[in-house]
C-alpha cells in the first residue's frame, strides 16, 4: 500500500484518517490527470501528423489522376483523328478501285497481287454515268469479275441490241423485279431509275398495281423499299393522290369496266356479270378491284400498265395463259408486237433465259392470232 494510506494505528484520529485518504485521493486524481494530459498531448501531435500525412497522400493521388485523365484524352483524341484519316483512306481507296478501268499496272511484280479491275465498255459505262449511282455495290470488291460481265451484258449489250428509251427500260426492270422477286436489285436500281427519268409518281404505281398480280405478300416488302428510297433521296411523303374512281361499287365497276374494255376491246362490256356459277365474286373483283381500283389511277397510262402487268406476269412465271392475255392486251393498248419482243429483251439480264424464251414463244403465238 501506498505511504499515503498507512496509518499508526491508535495514534492517529478518526478524522485525521479521513484527512489523510482525501490527501492520498487527491493525488491519485492529479497524477491521473497529469498522465492524460500527456496522453492527449501524444494524440493530438500524432493526429496532425497523420492528417498532414493524409492530406499529402491525397494531393498525390490527385496529381496521378489528373495526369492519367489527360494523358486517356489526349490518347482518345489522336484515336479518333487517326480513324478519321484511315477511314478516308479506305473509302477513298474503294472509290478509286471501283471507279478506275484495268489498266495493265506499270510494275510488273505487282501484278499478281493487284486487286482485278473490272473492265467496263464504253457503252456500259455510259448508261452507269446516266444512272449516277457511284460506285455501285460491294461485289466490286468481292466479285469484280462479275460485276464486269453482268454490267457490260445488261448496260451494254442489252441496251445497244434493244432500242428503249431510259425511262421505258428502268419501268420494265422494276416491274421485272417484282415478278421475280429481286428485291435487292430492286433497292439498288430504284435510285438510277429515279435518276434517269422515271417519276416518283410512276415508281409508286408500278409497285401498287403489282399487288393485283403478286399480292400483297410479295409486294409489301418492296414498297417499304421504295419509301425508304424515297426517303433518301429527299422525295416528301405521301405523294399526290392519284386515285380517278371514288371507293364506292358504282364508281369502281364503272371505272374498271372501261379500263378492260380499252386493254380487251368491246367485249369486256358486261364482264363482271360473266363469272362462273360457283364463284362469281372473282370476275367482280376482277373489274372493281384489279382494274377499277388500280388501272384508273393515275401517274401511269394504260399502255404503260399493261406493260408492267406483262413484266409482272413474265418474271413470275408458270402463269402462261395469263400473259398470253395480256400480250393481247398490250397490242390492243397499241404495244405491238416489235415493241414487247423488246421488252422481253431488255429484261433478259435480270430473270434469265428461260422465263423469256417462255415470253417470248407466248408473244408470238398471242400476236399471230
Amino acid at each position: 500500500m501506498s505511504d499515503d494510506f498507512k496509518f499508526d494505528g491508535a495514534d492517529t484520529t478518526h478524522d485525521e484518517r479521513v484527512a489523510r485518504i482525501a490527501e492520498g485521493i487527491a493525488a491519485l486524481v492529479a497524477k491521473g490527470e497529469e498522465v492524460m494530459a500527456a496522453l492527449e498531448s501524444q494524440a493530438e501531435a500524432a493526429g496532425a501528423s497523420f492528417g498532414e500525412k493524409a492530406e499529402a497522400e491525397e494531393a498525390s493521388i490527385s496529381s496521378f489522376a489528373a495526369a492519367v485523365q489527360a494523358h486517356v484524352e489526349k490518347a482518345a483524341t489522336q484515336f479518333a483523328e487517326d480513324l478519321e484519316v484511315i477511314s478516308k483512306a479506305v473509302e477513298d481507296r474503294r472509290r478509286d478501285e471501283a471507279a478506275k478501268n484495268a489498266d495493265e499496272p506499270a510494275d510488273d511484280e505487282d501484278t499478281d497481287d493487284a486487286p482485278y479491275q473490272p473492265q467496263f465498255t464504253e457503252g456500259a459505262k455510259a448508261l452507269r454515268e446516266r444512272m449516277r449511282v457511284g460506285t455501285g455495290s460491294e461485289l466490286m470488291l468481292t466479285d469484280p469479275e462479275f460485276v464486269e460481265r453482268f454490267a457490260n451484258f445488261a448496260f451494254d449489250d442489252v441496251p445497244a441490241d434493244v432500242d428503249l428509251p431510259d425511262r421505258t427500260r428502268f419501268m420494265c426492270w422494276l416491274a421485272t423485279l417484282l415478278g421475280c422477286q429481286g428485291i435487292d436489285e430492286f433497292r439498288a436500281l430504284l435510285p438510277a431509275a429515279l435518276n434517269v427519268g422515271v417519276e416518283p409518281e410512276a415508281v409508286k404505281e408500278i409497285v401498287y398495281q403489282a399487288s393485283a398480280y403478286l399480292g400483297i405478300g410479295r409486294v409489301y416488302p418492296f414498297l417499304k423499299a421504295t419509301n425508304d428510297a424515297f426517303v433518301a433521296a429527299g422525295i416528301p411523303l405521301p405523294l399526290k393522290p392519284q386515285a380517278m374512281t371514288l371507293p364506292t361499287e358504282e364508281s369502281r365497276y364503272e371505272g374498271g369496266e372501261n379500263a378492260q374494255v380499252a386493254c380487251f376491246g368491246e367485249q369486256m362490256h358486261g364482264f363482271k356479270d360473266r363469272g362462273a356459277a360457283d364463284y362469281p365474286h372473282i370476275a367482280q373483283w376482277l373489274v372493281k378491284n384489279c382494274f377499277g381500283d388500280w388501272y384508273t389511277r393515275g401517274g401511269l397510262t394504260i399502255a404503260e400498265r399493261e406493260m408492267c402487268t406483262f413484266c409482272y406476269i413474265a418474271a413470275q412465271g408458270g402463269c402462261e395463259p395469263q400473259l398470253k392475255s395480256h400480250a393481247a392486251a398490250n397490242v390492243q393498248c397499241g404495244n405491238d408486237r416489235d415493241f414487247l419482243i423488246k421488252v422481253v429483251s431488255n429484261n433478259v439480264p435480270f430473270i434469265g433465259y428461260p422465263r423469256s424464251l417462255n415470253a417470248m414463244a407466248v408473244v408470238e403465238e398471242a400476236t399471230k392470232e
